[in-house]
């Protein structure tokens, strides 16, 4: 190791790192580099403008030392890291030092290690977080999308992947696009959790240095501060809540991509995946993989095993740095994935294939009618529900035992029948109609259900909430905050130099 000593070297302490706690330790702590350099940077020059707001350093220092900061900003991302001369703080000192020499000294002024590296942390993850809450958007605008396509194409619904109704392949793919819309009020309040600023606390509580926490917040276009200083070094949510929202996101694709994997095979054949989202086998050339769906099945895995790295990282004494050393790499890499994620299962859905003829024929197979039957018995017999089960049940047993035959009136009558029910007032023609999956459809018509009205509503109600969405993320008043925050650094420099 070269260069300037490592903070507290000689004086504290007699030495620096060991080489196995550089190699065990700050290494793995040097990974969070690609995602903190540059906010560390806008952190520094951040905190002394502040300090020369507050009277705290000379307008002449401070206007020298932003210069020299501005100057160095460009490359921030770009110094040379060496775990022997500790974490990522630690590096980035030692760079200063050897820039700006003892002049690098005053940026450590009423500021912890851990102050610049969070606040560093926290702009990482709410500009992720803006890309995420845009790519979940673009995601429930290509379901959404597709559902409108395809709002009258039939197929039958699955649970415990049997045969379950007859329903359409809009119906079935809002059942994603609703849970897109609720991430994106879990992207909201994520967002809003990270966006309060905890500039100027001093590192546990407060400082005797004056401080305007409210003056460096607005200069680094947070919505607030984190009110309680101490609170503001340690809180384990911070981590956690974009966390959370990345696992749900996560999972809802993960159902996606499991279903259309089934859907994919020879034995469905109701979906083919675009060239572009497929690979080849290399020993079996006929193979055509829907890679892109074990991609985001594995991504989803990834998700769920660090979410629980990072909560259980917060199980610790209310003062340890544990719940954020993993945190500082691993949130910010996870929300990147989440969002690269999300582009592409929006993208898998928009150029899929259907093959409609065969959903509609599978639709109509393995006795999707048979709840319908129910009802319409129960409506129009006066047997009860149980009873009426029985008699369908019964029906089922009746035509698989028939070589799979159809479900029929015949079939209905002779098994209740056989179980002593009487079905006085059927309309056997009333009841081969109930036995049509387009019937099955039309006739949902409460609110939520695959009817053509429900539909219809829901459609337009996911449609306003999107275009909603999209232009909160479009818009956010975060956009462009780093060239905004540059410039007002500059005008703050050049205003100190032309002052009398």
């Amino acid at each position: 190791m070269s260069g300037p000593e490592p903070l507290g070297v000689g004086a504290r302490l007699g030495r620096g790192p060991s080489a196995t706690l550089a190699a065990g330790a700050f290494s793995r702590e040097l990974e969070a580099a690609p995602y903190l350099l540059t906010g560390l940077s806008v952190a520094d020059m951040a905190h002394v403008a502040m300090l020369g707001d507050g009277g705290v350093i000379e307008p002449d220092t401070m206007a020298v030392l932003l210069s020299g900061l501005l100057e160095l900003h460009p490359g921030a991302a770009d110094i040379p890291l060496d775990p022997a001369v500790g974490d990522l703080y630690n590096n980035r000192d030692a760079y200063l030092q050897s820039k700006l020499g003892d002049l690098a000294g005053v940026i450590h002024t009423g500021r912890a290690r851990r102050e610049a590296t969070t606040l560093a942390w926290q702009m990482a993850v709410r500009q992720r977080l803006l890309d995420l809450g845009l790519a979940l958007a673009g995601f429930g605008e290509a379901l959404a999308g597709s559902a409108r396509g395809h709002r009258s194409t039939l197929m039958p619904d699955f649970t415990y992947l049997q045969h379950a109704q007859a329903t359409t392949l809009g119906h079935y793919l809002l059942g994603f696009a609703y849970p897109v819309v609720r991430d994106l009020d879990r992207a909201r309040r994520a967002l809003s959790l990270v966006d309060r600023s905890p500039a100027g606390s001093g590192s546990v509580n407060g400082s005797q240095i004056p401080m305007d926490r409210d003056w460096v917040a607005d200069l680094l276009e947070f919505e607030g501060v984190v009110e309680h200083t101490r609170d503001a070094m340690w809180g384990p949510d911070l981590a956690v809540e974009p966390m959370t929202l990345a696992v749900t996101v996560m999972t809802t694709i993960d159902r996606l991509a499991e279903d259309l994997q089934v859907f994919a095979t020879e034995e469905f054949g109701f979906v083919e995946l675009d060239d572009a989202h497929s690979r080849t086998s290399v020993i079996m050339p006929q193979k055509k993989n829907p890679y892109a769906l074990a991609a985001l099945r594995g991504e989803a895995r990834r998700v769920l095993g660090t979410w629980a790295e990072v909560a259980a990282s917060g199980l610790t004494p209310s003062g340890q740095p544990d719940n954020r050393i993993a945190a500082y790499s691993v949130v910010p890499l996870t929300l990147e994935g989440t969002r690269a994620a999300t582009d592409l299962a929006a993208d898998v859905v928009r150029l899929a294939s259907w093959d409609t003829a065969r959903m509609e024929e599978a639709a109509a197979a393995g006795y999707t009618a048979a709840t319908d039957i129910c009802d319409h018995l129960v409506l129009t017999t006066g047997i009860d529900n149980r009873t009426a089960h029985r008699v369908v049940g019964k029906a089922v047993r009746l035509a698989l035992n028939d070589k799979g035959a159809p479900l029929d009136a015949t079939r209905i009558r002779s098994a209740a029948e056989a179980l002593g029910v009487p079905l006085g007032g059927l309309d056997d023609a009333a009841l081969e109609r109930n036995l049509s999956p387009s019937h099955t459809v039309v006739a949902r018509l409460g609110r939520g259900a695959a009817g053509p009205e429900p539909m219809a509503t829901m459609l337009d109600d996911l449609d306003g909430r999107l275009s909603e969405a999209r232009s909160f993320w479009e818009g956010h008043r975060l956009r462009g905050f780093h060239d905004r925050f540059l410039a007002r650094i500059r005008a703050i420099v050049e205003h100190t130099r032309t002052s009398p």
